[in-house]
């Protein structure tokens, strides 16, 4: 089991990510005890997805930004 910090380091997020999802129940944990939160990677994993970038990707989220139709 990983702690909150592992998981950040591990999916390069910003420090405190892991544990701000867990706390708004948007990431599986297990609550220890004396509070603290503790992960499993596989768990997590599980939950990241692939997302493949498109050649009009950009134009796309341009046009949301201009306000143009979608």
């Amino acid at each position: 089991m990983l702690w909150p910090d592992d998981i950040d380091k591990r999916f390069n997020w910003p420090p405190g990510r892991a544990r701000r999802l867990a706390l708004q129940g948007k990431l599986p944990h297990y609550r220890l005890p004396d509070g603290s939160l503790r992960f499993e990677v596989e768990e997590v994993e599980a939950l990241v997805k692939h997302v493949p970038v498109t050649p009009d990707a950009g134009a796309v989220e341009a046009r949301g930004r201009e306000g143009g139709p979608r």
